[in-house]
């Protein structure tokens, strides 16, 4: 057991040092740099080389790509460009809208999508289980954008029962509103991931239905519900993996709920940022969306070894 978490830490922090590669090499093929979108386009050649220099970015790019690494490593995430700020602090700001609003989207999906799939597999031959499923997966037709403009308009314009948009600017010293305003755009980015969930929550349980536990559960007087329960752990193994690695794309669908909802999260504070070409904040910023990612993809993995048995090697 020791050895398969060394090995799953090893492995994850090998997959973090190969993007922190990934991420420095990109921004920097990306067209323009900061010393443009500062000085404009209209900047003489001297003037651009002057900035670019006060900024260090005429340094060779690995002397650059190795103090990036080295301040991480202290915990240092380093300084806006364009604001001054610390990057850390920004992040930390930030996450107060995110972090909510992807962990409570992940843990309303998975939970939905296990009662589902479940209920859908008991139910596979009845038109009740075929309705539920084709509509369930109009979460994976129906664009996150779509579905929170819908949610705008039938809770926010026509009953007036929610915000339909902003946060607080106290933030959660006003849990009541803070609470009453992610109500929405956690339903918008949970559609999808829903759906996506229930097809393998109901492909487990439909595994086990046929499988000779559940027959024997069945021959012993248990009710379906009961004997299906027992599966549980086994069910819900797959749809934590899954889940896990859906987690980078929440982010990435946090980023237009985030606009929708005129939010003040991670999202919308990576593109601005990307836009104005602010390296050192948008390479950090990804590195904690990356070592967040990873993290989770473990900790799921570690978790399913004890779900499921038949993971342990």
């Amino acid at each position: 057991m020791l050895s398969g978490v060394v090995r799953r830490l090893g492995t994850a922090l090998a997959a973090v040092l190969f993007s922190t590669i990934v991420i420095f090499v990109l921004l920097r093929a990306l067209p323009g740099d900061v010393a443009t979108t500062r000085l404009g386009t209209d900047a003489t050649p001297q003037a651009l080389a002057d900035l670019r220099r006060e900024y260090g970015f005429d340094r060779p790019l690995i002397a650059q790509y190795f103090d990036w690494l080295i301040d991480i490593v202290r915990g240092d995430l380093g300084r806006s460009l364009l604001s001054g700020a610390s990057v850390k602090d920004d992040v930390v700001s930030r996450l107060d809208v995110t972090l909510p609003l992807i962990t409570a989207s992940t843990v309303v999906s998975i939970m939905i999508a296990a009662a589902i799939g479940r209920r859908t597999a008991l139910r596979r031959d009845h038109g009740s289980g075929v309705l539920t499923m084709s509509l369930i997966q109009l979460g994976l037709a129906i664009p996150p954008f779509v579905l929170a403009i819908g949610l705008i308009f039938l809770f926010a314009v026509q009953f007036k029962v929610l915000p339909a948009g902003g946060f607080p600017v106290s933030g959660w010293g006003s849990f009541t509103e803070a609470l009453r305003s992610l109500i929405l755009p956690t339903v918008a980015l949970a559609a999808a991931q829903t759906a996506m969930l229930t097809r393998f929550a109901r492909s487990s349980s439909l595994e086990f239905v046929a499988s000779d536990a559940f027959r024997t559960a069945r021959a012993v007087g248990r009710p379906r519900n009961d004997a299906l329960l027992t599966a549980q752990r086994l069910v819900l193994s797959p749809v934590l993996t899954v889940a896990s690695l859906q987690v980078a794309t929440l982010i990435t669908g946090a980023v237009v709920i985030e606009s929708v909802f005129a939010l003040p999260g991670l999202g919308s504070m990576l593109v601005r940022d990307i836009a104005n070409r602010d390296y050192p904040k948008v390479q950090s910023v990804l590195f904690v969306v990356v070592l967040v990612v990873f993290a989770l993809r473990t900790i799921v993995d570690l978790a399913n070894d004890r779900l499921d048995p038949r993971r342990v090697a």
